[in-house]
């Protein structure tokens, strides 16, 4: 197809396969129901209960050009006992040690409209959903509702998707899994941008490749999205992105399409758009484009940050030469822009160059081999595999 030599040109491709190691892997859930995965026959892979409408997703973007940023499908598999059945996904953990894994819900609303839809024709006051809501915020019930001790499905999934990130940014973190095993599902209220801004350098912290590779990836998925058929014609609802890296490798995929529906011949999508009722806009270009500046945003804090701490400070006279004020001003210095030599204090002789080396372990002398810090493409040329399963020696 078209799509496919276009896209040669601007997306780096991952491999679709790669040798097992010889090691079983326990899985990791951070979202859903429990219970809905199992350890696949196969080494490398990973079973989850059969969805009619997944697994028709699956069979769909194993021919578009998104297929190498979803799980590979390998088809269905029957439990022992013969009565579930699965569906038999690559395990995207396989081949990281000990890896942080972090699962985003993507889009500006988790629920179909036809759910919505079905919850208002016979309203019922649900007790569960009222004591869910008062569990997070005493507030958010009106007066009736606390009267009755109760609230609709309908009135409960939108209160739902306002107090995270969900309908500000079109994405909430679900859930982050650290590596020394530790993991964390309270992100619930998490809606803030700088809230998001704090989580994401958390859950990046001590690994410095990772960032810029996951930013690589998401340019790499978005400029594939439009190309997809696939995504051209489905609305991709509770669709999550799983982003997974440990000492050596990073990247992200495509996750969970359980609630993505093919859209009605008669409407088409930019996914881009506010959601109005029966327009079926998901937002989930909003949701990728948000998280692409805030990762960009922590990125270049961190890496001025870096920069200014690795210009030595000297005790000066009075007369300092604007050491401080040079300092200054290279913290404003869009990172974009090329940084120049006469901006940063020199020693004696030591490193007239620019300073805009990461690995060298002095404060100044930067050698030809070190890895340049600003401009600098990190390329994710390892094909990773895919979710639902943890690197444990």
């Amino acid at each position: 197809p078209s799509g496919w030599r276009k896209l040669r040109n601007i997306v780096q491709w991952t491999p679709f396969f790669q040798t097992y190691k010889k090691q079983r892997y326990p899985w990791v859930q951070l979202a859903g129901h429990q219970g809905n995965f199992k350890a696949g026959p196969d080494q490398g892979t990973v079973l989850k209960k059969l969805c009619p409408k997944e697994e028709k997703c699956f069979k769909v973007l194993m021919k578009d050009v998104l297929r190498p940023y979803v799980p590979e499908y390998k088809g269905q598999v029957n439990s022992e006992d013969g009565e579930s059945t699965y569906i038999q996904l690559q395990d995207l953990l396989s081949d990281f040690y000990q890896p942080c894994v972090m699962d985003c819900k993507i889009g500006v609303r988790t629920y179909l409209e036809e759910e919505l839809s079905k919850a208002k024709e016979k309203p019922k006051l649900r007790k569960d959903m009222y004591e869910k809501m008062i569990q997070i915020d005493q507030n958010a019930p009106t007066e009736e509702e606390h009267r009755a001790k109760g609230v609709t499905k309908p009135r409960y999934m939108v209160w739902r998707e306002t107090i995270s990130s969900t309908s500000t940014l079109g994405f909430r973190i679900e859930g982050i899994k650290k590596s020394d095993g530790t993991s964390s599902k309270d992100f619930k209220t998490t809606k803030s941008r700088d809230q998001i801004c704090e989580a994401f350098r958390e859950f990046t912290d001590g690994f410095p490749h990772a960032m810029p590779k996951y930013i690589q990836r998401l340019k790499a998925i978005r400029a594939t999205l439009e190309y997809s058929e696939f995504f051209k014609s489905h609305e991709v609802i509770g669709s999550s992105l799983l982003f997974v890296h440990d000492r050596h490798k990073a990247s992200v995929w495509l996750i969970d399409f359980a609630k993505t529906v093919a859209l009605p011949e008669t409407v088409a999508i930019t996914h881009d758009s506010k959601w109005k009722v029966g327009n079926h806009e998901d937002g989930y270009l909003i949701g990728i484009n948000n998280l692409i500046d805030i990762f960009s945003e922590v990125h270049d804090r961190q890496t001025v940050q870096t920069l200014t701490e690795r210009i030595p400070r000297l005790s000066l006279p009075d007369d300092s030469n604007g050491i401080d004020e040079d300092l200054e001003r290279l913290g404003r210095c869009n990172l974009n822009d090329e940084i120049s030599p006469t901006t940063l204090p020199t020693v004696s002789g030591r490193c007239g160059d620019k300073i805009n080396c990461v690995n060298n372990n002095n404060n100044y002398d930067c050698k030809p081999d070190d890895q340049k810090l600003v401009g600098s493409n990190t390329s994710d040329s390892t094909g990773l595999r895919d979710f639902v399963g943890s690197n444990s020696a």
